[in-house]
């Protein structure tokens, strides 16, 4: 099927109907503003909302047939669309056991074999409670789908999915488009039987069915789908995500799973929305040039989801396969490919060809992007986590920052078979000194007696390692359901608390400074050494490495020059010195590359010289009483 649209440009990938998109979006809003003042101007015609389910469709083509979502046909018939409703079937709930029961057909597939947009629903209509019609018997030797009733339910979805692939296979590869509504993968394990003359399922010519709920389409066995669940949605920088408006679908809604496209789906694959954890959970498949030339839609559950399906039919789905929309097509005709010059072809072939590529970058990126997060996922856990969880994290954390023998107590005591009392949760035992550590995950803030507990298993510590110098470590995740930026940092601690870890001899430490650390360590390169002393430092402890010199606050920016002023109040600074400026997350370092006291360039600023220097920050980031520190250079 060929796929041209606009002026001469070949439509093979989202990213290529972007531009054709904006550009009539213009005039179709004008002319819908115009037709609105009509019907603003006539209060009847607002009362016509549509057609009668009876009537002839406006565009008799594209042909659409909706499975199990009804509301989504009577949103396209309003819009004059033919489209048809279908269901794959009533899934029944029946009496758990061990036995199975035949499927009878309850499926309405009306013309599906000639559909051109196929929308499915993949969650299916509500469970019904089984009745005698649906529980009919087949006769001896008729083959029959049979399913397990040990869910308690029956479920003839992917049965009839199994038996009309080939068909929908054919829809797309002739450039048919798919909108799939996704949830979990369900395989109910159905398998193709007969009964014998005795009534009982033949026991040898039983045949297992490759039937699921995401089996409609071949194409399909290349993404991954697994089961996740949540409400927070992130629409990915894709085209058609921005030109769709998508943010105003998946501001609402749900999904059931993430799918992962992999193999010959891989490089033609467009992640439009992911979960907070940067899963995809919407996307988009490409044509296959040489084996099929159709589209399909992978999308959750929002709730708008008539109103989604209409704008893709409106807007998006002419431009990319305008043979469907006769209607819409008008003289774009003479834009297909058999009426071009040979040039033209060529540079559309070219056009394909830098897709392509891209395409296959972007994967690249968005897998060493999986990766990344998979090797630091455990930084959001330290800010969101709890029990063994966080326990874990901040192992990974503690680790990250070069310390190689940190134990966890629990788990050694049941590889030792200890089964008493659990005391610490962790030991950093290649610290300065041996470190005992305590962690724990709350929504609120620490009591005193939280804060305090390590001092419990220091002297137990003390006598049974024979050893005076053990030192104490409280590592707090508090607050932990708020985002982390909006949590009080400055007074997690009571300050009778600090003043007694200070006397005492042992650290109090937040969860978010240990991400600030952890993050600090890996963006600018500290050594060990830098930040080993931190814990085993006396009262609550802050992110700063030993290699960072405070000198004094940012205490104006001009950001035409790119510059900020300082005023040091200790130390020195020097032209060629490496500075470091603390921000609410990060700290970034730059080096000093000039400097200037009363408009005079100069080579050094001495405590007490208020001096501008040039700075990579932007307005944002070099604001009033941001903290700046010199870096020490390792000797």
């Amino acid at each position: 099927m060929n796929r041209t649209a606009g002026a001469g440009r070949q439509v093979d990938s989202p990213a290529a109907v972007v531009t054709l998109i904006e550009m009539e979006g213009r005039s179709r809003h004008m002319r819908r503003s115009r037709a609105q003042d009509r019907t603003s101007a006539n209060p009847r015609a607002s009362e016509q909302v549509g057609p009668s389910p009876d009537a002839e469709p406006k565009y008799p083509r594209p042909k659409i047939l909706v499975i199990d979502a009804p509301a989504i046909t009577s949103a396209l018939q309003q819009r004059g669309y033919a489209a048809r409703s279908g269901s794959f079937g009533q899934p029944i709930i029946v009496p758990k056991g061990a036995n199975y029961l035949p499927l009878s057909s309850t499926a309405h597939l009306p013309g599906y074999t000639e559909q051109e947009i196929v929308v499915v629903d993949l969650v299916g209509p509500e469970p019904q409670k089984s009745s005698p019609e649906l529980m009919e018997m087949p006769g001896p030797g008729v083959p029959t789908v049979w399913v397990p009733t040990a869910s308690g339910l029956v479920d003839p979805r992917p049965a009839v999915i199994w038996r009309v692939r080939d068909d929908l296979d054919r829809i797309y590869r002739h450039g048919g488009v798919f909108v799939l509504f996704a949830t979990r993968r369900f395989d109910p394990k159905c398998i193709l039987n007969v009964l014998d003359r005795f009534g009982e399922l033949d026991g040898y010519r039983a045949q297992q069915l490759d039937a699921d709920n995401w089996s409609l389409l071949s194409e399909l066995r290349w993404l991954s789908v697994t089961g996740d669940i949540g409400e927070e949605m992130d629409v990915a920088p894709s085209g058609v995500a921005r030109v769709l408006g998508i943010e105003n679908y998946f501001n609402a809604g749900r999904f059931e799973c993430v799918v992962k496209p992999y193999g010959s789906v891989a490089n033609r694959w467009d992640t439009l929305a992911t979960s907070k954890y940067g899963d995809p959970v919407a996307g988009i498949i490409s044509p296959d040039q040489e084996k099929a030339k159709g589209w399909i839609f992978v999308f959750p559950r929002v709730e708008r989801r008539a109103d989604l399906v209409t704008e893709l039919v409106d807007r998006v789905l002419p431009l990319l396969t305008p043979r469907l929309f006769p209607h819409a097509e008008g003289s774009r005709w003479t834009r297909r490919s058999e009426y071009d010059i040979p040039r033209i072809s060529a540079l559309k072939d070219e056009i394909v060809k830098v897709e392509e590529s891209t395409r296959i970058r972007v994967r690249e990126l968005e897998e060493q992007i999986e990766a990344e997060r998979g090797e630091y996922g455990f930084l959001h856990d330290l800010l969101t986590a709890s029990g063994d969880e966080l326990v874990r994290a901040v192992i990974r954390a503690l680790n990250t920052v070069g310390f190689n023998d940190v134990r966890n107590v629990d788990t050694d005591a049941e590889a030792a078979g200890d089964t008493g009392p659990r005391r610490e949760d962790l030991r950093i035992m290649d610290a300065a000194l041996p470190v005992l550590v305590e962690v724990k995950g709350i929504t609120g803030l620490p009591t005193e007696a939280m804060s305090l507990q390590v001092t419990k298993y220091l002297v137990p510590r003390i006598r049974e390692w024979n050893r005076p110098d053990i030192h104490g470590l409280t590592i707090i995740n508090h607050q932990r359901n708020v985002s982390a930026l909006d949590r009080d940092h400055e007074h997690v601690f009571q300050a009778d608390v600090i003043s007694n870890a200070e006397q005492q001899g042992f650290t109090l430490l937040t969860t978010w400074d240990l991400f600030r650390l952890v993050r600090g360590f890996i963006a600018n390169g500290w050594q060990h050494d830098d930040v080993a002393g931190l814990f085993v430092s006396d009262g609550r402890m802050r992110p700063i490495p030993a290699n960072y010199e405070l000198i004094g606050l940012v205490d104006e920016y001009w950001e035409k020059a790119s510059a900020l002023g300082l005023r040091l109040e200790s130390g020195e600074l020097h032209v060629g010195d490496r500075i470091a400026y603390e921000l609410p997350v990060d700290f970034i370092e730059e080096d000093v590359t000039s400097l200037q006291l009363d408009d005079h360039d100069v080579e050094a600023a001495r405590t007490g010289d208020y001096v501008g220097l040039k700075t990579k920050l932007n307005k944002q980031q070099a604001r009033k009483g941001v903290r700046a520190y010199r870096v020490k250079r390792a000797a």
